[in-house]
């Protein structure tokens, strides 16, 4: 499993990757981290790369998960790009619980280069 989240200043956004299992617990963990840098670079841009991830949370979980969102300190505005490769259906739900929850700036996406784009606008 590969957790890495970091700021490229050039572009001003957080970035991450998660390879391997994703769950809950993994994924929590990483949106902390990724809350912690935004904050502290006054970001409001996050470009996440799940194509080598599987996900291992139920639709249960990942409900909860967007309640805590909050909690675990992702602003609402905080504009984020998804990419994903597979498990498509799974990501849409993760994407709907997040708009249910009041985080209406995550999109999901297939094409880095077309995310990319997105977090210009």
């Amino acid at each position: 499993m590969l957790l890495m989240v970091g700021y490229d200043d050039e572009l001003n956004h957080v970035f991450g990757k998660i390879e391997g299992a994703l769950t809950k617990e993994i994924a929590s963990s990483y949106l902390s981290k990724v809350a912690e840098i935004a904050r502290e670079n006054k970001c409001r841009k996050v470009i996440t790369d799940l194509r080598e991830a599987e996900l291992f949370a139920n639709q249960r979980e990942i409900e909860i998960l967007s309640k805590e969102l909050k909690g675990i300190g992702i602003e609402f505005g905080l504009k984020r790009a998804v990419i994903i490769s597979k498990n498509i259906n799974d990501y849409k739900v993760w994407e709907n619980f997040n708009f249910r929850n009041g985080f209406k700036e995550i999109r999901l996406f297939s094409d880095e280069e077309v995310a990319l784009e997105w977090m210009k606008l």
